[in-house]
């Protein structure tokens, strides 16, 4: 065999790993970089978590709201509740008492 053919054949058994390369560096980079990678999942994941949380806590907040509004809807009652808690409502004839205790470090 002469050197000429030897370093053809030798061409040709070489040729393809350049584009073997090329190929798996692509295939790398979708794997990790792309809208589709790992980094993205990982982001996906942790955003999930966080809506998880927030609706959760929304949830709570509905049902709070839901009972709040079948109260007021079931009588009288829980309306004057709410207007003496909220807005410092009276009865008539009815005396308000506000009590203060002594802070720490006061003389009195």
């Amino acid at each position: 065999m002469s050197g000429k053919a030897f370093n053809k054949t030798l061409f040709k058994q070489h040729a393809w790993k350049p584009l073997a390369l090329v190929i798996f560096g692509w295939l790398m980079y979708q794997l990790w970089f792309d809208e589709t990678g790992v980094l993205a999942n990982l982001s996906m994941r942790e955003q999930i978590e966080n809506q998880r949380e927030i609706n959760i806590a929304k949830q709570a907040r509905n049902q709070v709201l839901l009972e709040e509004v079948r109260a007021l809807k079931s009588g009288m009652g829980s309306i004057e509740s709410k207007a003496r808690k909220e807005l410092g409502m009276l009865k008539q004839d009815e005396t308000y008492f506000i009590i203060v205790e002594k802070q720490k470090g006061s003389k009195e």
